[in-house]
């Protein structure tokens, strides 16, 4: 004989109780999460309920009906007075789930074409209370350069000191239909560090210091076989503000446009290659479309670090904009001096440039010997005496004090 059934208001009931012992935590709490991805605390907590699911077919349409009621305590607003009203838009897409299960997008940072964008997101993995902050960039298209070219650098970079490691790599979400690449999220950008500078300008001491940081960086990329093609001052960051690393440690980001070394290798690429990256840092060879190599990195090395120190670049001067009356920007870098590039800055800036444009294709840089030159510097030039320290910075605590 079958176990009789019991009354579906006695269902009901059963349930409903088992809702609000399981629901009360929700009161206080707001939850970035979704009923369908609850994060690890809520899915503790409403776990016994939603599992009356599995009873039967009653009990799975008396739990669906209750928890209508309960869908509200999640999913709360990050957001405030932002509407986004294309659905086709990448903007919209992010919005419309936890990602991955875990994240939850609150900010847009840039957006390209509604193909593409740069994302800050909670990571909901230790729950909604505990939740981080991450850096998620987004392509609608699986075929997307950019994204094969970022996740490649990546799993090529893993494990190199001052590269973020990736939380996800290229990961598909089928909620959004957008494939994911999560980060952690940094400190502020160079470009950032410099606003809040007097004259929006780094002293001799950072400079040095960037120079000695960059060009380590440098070092185990191209050792990885990685050209970054991606210098500028908003693609280096400070580490996380309670970050283990060295106080001066600087990270590298954004490797969209980067490759492999070895395809090219030994000579430059016959057919010539798109051009890409910043045009007010990229080599000289860039703008031709020649494939780039150890050298080309360096020399867009070289204008960031005349950049921090001035304030600009010789071609961003008034007269000198490119347009069709004014000349082209890589004949402005090609004739602009080493002097007038590294203008009021020490003698081993010259000599690294000197150094650089010496190099050929896919030479491999004396990187020991160009950190060697900018430390000696730092010593002779910014050392108290009696004090022979080696070149470093506190970035965050300059960073906090130019903030009072």
């Amino acid at each position: 004989m079958s176990p009789t059934k019991p009354p579906l208001d006695i269902v009901e009931g059963i349930i409903n109780e088992v809702y609000l012992s399981c629901s009360s935590f929700l009161v206080d709490t707001r939850h970035y999460c979704s009923l369908s991805t609850p994060c690890p605390a809520a899915l503790e907590e409403i776990a016994p309920f939603v599992n009356l699911r599995l009873v039967s077919s009653t009990w799975n349409a008396s739990v669906t009906k209750i928890q209508h009621s309960i869908r509200g305590k999640f999913f709360t607003d990050v957001e405030a007075g932002v509407y986004y009203p294309h659905a086709w838009h990448i903007n919209t897409r992010v919005r419309k789930s936890v990602l991955l299960g875990r994240y939850r997008v609150f900010q847009t940072i840039s957006a390209e074409e509604g193909s593409r964008g740069v994302y800050l997101a909670y990571d909901l993995a230790d729950g909604c209370s505990n939740s981080s902050e991450v850096v998620l960039k987004c392509w609608v298209s699986e075929a997307d350069f950019e994204l094969h070219q970022e996740t490649a650098a990546y799993q090529m970079l893993e494990g190199c000191p001052g590269i973020p490691q990736p939380l996800h790599l290229s990961c598909h979400d089928p909620h959004s239909d957008v494939n994911i690449l999560a980060l952690p999220k940094l400190g502020p950008s160079l470009e950032e560090f410099i606003r809040v500078l007097p004259k929006q300008r780094m002293d001799r001491r950072m400079v040095l210091t960037v120079a000695v940081q960059m060009l380590r960086r440098y070092r185990e990329i191209h050792e990885r076989g990685v050209i970054h093609i991606g210098m500028k001052p908003g693609n280096i960051c400070l580490p996380p503000k309670h970050s283990r690393d060295a106080k001066d440690m600087l990270y590298i980001i954004d490797f969209g446009f980067s490759f492999p070394l070895a395809e090219n290798l030994p000579l430059p690429s016959a057919r010539r290659t798109d051009t890409v990256g910043n045009r007010r840092f990229m080599s000289v060879f860039a703008h031709h479309g020649i494939s780039q190599s150890q050298r080309d990195d360096l020399e867009s090395l070289a204008y960031l670090l005349s950049y921090l120190y001035h304030g600009e670049l010789p071609w961003d001067r008034p007269g000198t904009s490119h347009s069709n009356h004014q000349p082209q920007m890589w004949r402005l870098k090609t004739a602009t001096t080493a002097t007038e590039l590294f203008s009021g800055m020490d003698t081993c800036f010259v000599d690294f440039w000197r150094d650089v444009k010496g190099l050929a294709y896919g030479e491999v840089p004396d990187y020991d010997g160009l950190v060697g030159r900018f430390e000696t510097c730092f010593v002779q030039e910014c050392s108290q005496p009696g004090n022979h320290q080696e070149t470093t910075c506190d970035w965050w605590n300059i960073w906090e004090q130019s903030q009072l």
